[in-house]
Parts: C-alpha cells; sequence; structure tokens
C-alpha cells in the first residue's frame, strides 16, 4: 500500500525566508499555505515538513531554539 505524501521546506514555502530565522516573533506564514495544507490532507496526503538549518551550526541560534520555533509553528496548524 502506497502512502501519498507531500515534503514542503519550512522556510519559503511555509513562512516567509528570512535569513536564520529563529525568533517567533520574526515568524510569518505565507499566505495561502494554511489552506493548501487543508486541501492536501482532503486528498488523504501526509505532510512533512523539512529544513535544513544551517544557523545552529553557525553558533547563530541553538537547537533548544531550533525546537521552540517548531513546536509553536506546528501548533499553528
Amino acid at each position: 500500500m502506497s502512502i501519498k505524501t507531500i515534503f514542503l521546506d519550512r522556510d519559503g514555502v511555509i513562512n516567509k525566508e528570512i535569513n536564520y530565522l529563529h525568533k517567533i516573533e520574526d515568524f510569518e506564514f505565507i499566505s495561502g499555505v494554511f489552506e493548501a495544507c487543508q486541501f492536501f490532507n482532503k486528498l488523504d496526503y501526509k505532510i512533512i515538513i523539512i529544513t535544513n538549518q544551517s544557523g545552529i551550526s553557525r553558533g547563530y541560534y541553538t537547537e533548544n531554539d531550533f525546537q521552540i520555533i517548531t513546536n509553536w509553528m506546528i501548533a499553528q496548524f
């Protein structure tokens, strides 16, 4: 049995691109993203959000900072 899946990149697809985004107050959802996700849910797609956070390895923010903003983002859905 196959599972219909869509992969969405966080920065630039879910939220507006901000270099090294790690603060909730700087997070801005892209217009229509909630409606698009609802559409895919109605078609029985599983949605997976992917992201590459090089700011962690560069020391701009911590993995804990990333977890905080990620948990907040998911709660908005």
